[in-house]
C-alpha cells in the first residue's frame, strides 16, 4: 500500500511538472510571437519618424529640372510646329459648293489601278472643310488639313486657296496677241510695211 502511495505522489509530482513546464514553453512563444510582431512596427514607426531631407530634395530638384525641360521643349515644339501639325494629312482638291455658311464640299480626285483588272480608275471624294475667312468660292482650287471635329460631318478646314476661278482663264494669252506674237516671228511687219515706203520714195523723187 506503502508503494501504491508512493507511485501516486510520483506521478502527480512528475505531472505538475509536466504542466509547468508546458507552461513555461507556452508562455515563452507568446512572448516570442509579441516581440516578432512588435519588431515590425517599431521598424516601421522609426523609419517613418526618422528624417529624409536629402533624398526629398534630390527627388524635388530632379522633378523641377525634368519639368523645366519638358515646358522648354513644349515652347520650341509649339512655336516651331505649332502642335503636332506634321502630321496631319493634306488633300488637294475644287470646290463644288459653297453655299453653307464656313463650310465648303471639296472633291478629292485621285487615280487608282483596279485590283481585277489593272486599269487606271477615277476615284472621287467630297469632304466637308470649315471656312474660316468665307471667302472661297466655287471653283477654287484649295488645299485643306485635316482638324478637329467642327461638327457632326466636318474633320478639314481649310488652310490655303491656291487659285481663285477664271485666274488661269485670265493669265492664259488671248489670240489676237499670239496672232501678233506670230506675225511678229515670221516678220510680216516687216513684210507690210514695205509698200508704204516705197510709196514715199515715189512721192518725194
Amino acid at each position: 500500500m506503502a508503494e501504491k502511495k508512493a507511485e501516486k505522489t510520483a506521478k502527480k509530482s512528475t505531472s505538475a511538472k509536466t504542466a509547468t513546464a508546458t507552461k513555461t514553453t507556452a508562455a515563452k512563444k507568446t512572448t516570442a510571437k509579441k516581440t516578432a510582431a512588435a519588431a515590425p512596427r517599431a521598424a516601421a514607426t522609426a523609419t517613418a519618424t526618422a528624417p529624409r531631407p536629402a533624398v526629398r530634395k534630390t527627388a524635388v530638384a530632379t522633378r523641377k529640372r525634368a519639368a523645366a525641360t519638358v515646358s522648354h521643349t513644349a515652347v520650341a515644339t509649339q512655336s516651331v510646329t505649332g502642335w503636332r501639325r506634321f502630321r496631319r494629312k493634306t488633300k488637294v482638291g475644287v470646290v463644288v459648293s459653297a453655299k453653307q455658311a464656313r463650310t465648303v464640299i471639296v472633291t478629292v480626285e485621285r487615280q487608282r489601278e483596279h485590283p481585277l483588272y489593272k486599269k487606271v480608275v477615277r476615284v472621287r471624294k467630297r469632304f466637308a472643310a470649315h471656312d474660316d475667312a468665307g471667302d472661297v468660292r466655287e471653283g477654287d482650287l484649295v488645299r485643306i488639313q485635316e482638324s478637329r471635329p467642327y461638327s457632326a460631318t466636318k474633320r478639314w478646314r481649310v488652310v490655303e486657296v491656291i487659285s481663285r476661278i477664271g485666274e488661269a482663264g485670265a493669265a492664259a494669252p488671248r489670240p489676237a496677241d499670239i496672232e501678233k506674237a506670230l506675225e511678229e516671228s515670221e516678220g510680216a511687219a516687216e513684210f507690210l510695211s514695205k509698200p508704204a515706203d516705197e510709196e514715199t520714195e515715189e512721192t518725194e523723187a
